[in-house]
């Protein structure tokens, strides 16, 4: 009896896993005919829920929804942070010697571009790398501007 209700617990926790995997692919899809493709299995999903098991996906769907909103605040605020200083500093320069990377991946990061259907941010590790890269950046440009004083 207990095993059967364990089988039945991992159905309904896959059934709600994979109506949050249907959710992330309905806001990753680039068109709208994709998105009412996926609309439509959204929606076939949800309705095998329980009203319980529905209103476990809401929150797990808003908990998701506001982790994706603050990282897209973020990436806004770090991209008004270097259009301050992106006339001074290259981003390909900064992209290529920190990161190994094209300037354009520092976009697309900055921008949230899909990437491989998914939208990609610069992770906390990319940020305090970035951070680090200016501080070091400013420490050379100081320390130029106090040779040529002296």
């Amino acid at each position: 009896m207990i095993q059967k209700y364990h089988i039945f617990v991992a159905k309904k926790i896959n059934d709600m896993i994979n109506v949050k995997e249907i959710m992330d692919a309905y806001l990753a899809a680039p068109s709208q005919e994709e998105k009412s493709e996926i609309e439509v299995k959204l929606l076939n999903e949800f309705e095998k829920l329980s009203q319980k098991e529905k209103e476990l996906v809401r929150i797990m769907f808003l908990d998701d929804f506001d982790a994706r909103a603050k990282i897209a605040t973020d990436s806004i605020s770090i991209r008004i942070q270097l259009a301050q200083v992106s006339q001074y500093v290259s981003l390909a320069y900064i992209a290529g010697r920190y990161f190994g990377k094209s300037r354009q991946w520092l976009n697309n990061k900055l921008k949230g571009n899909l990437c491989n259907g998914k939208r990609s941010y610069l992770s906390s590790e990319e940020i305090q790398k970035l951070s680090s890269a200016l501080v070091e950046i400013s420490d050379e440009i100081k320390t130029a501007a106090l040779k040529i004083a002296s």
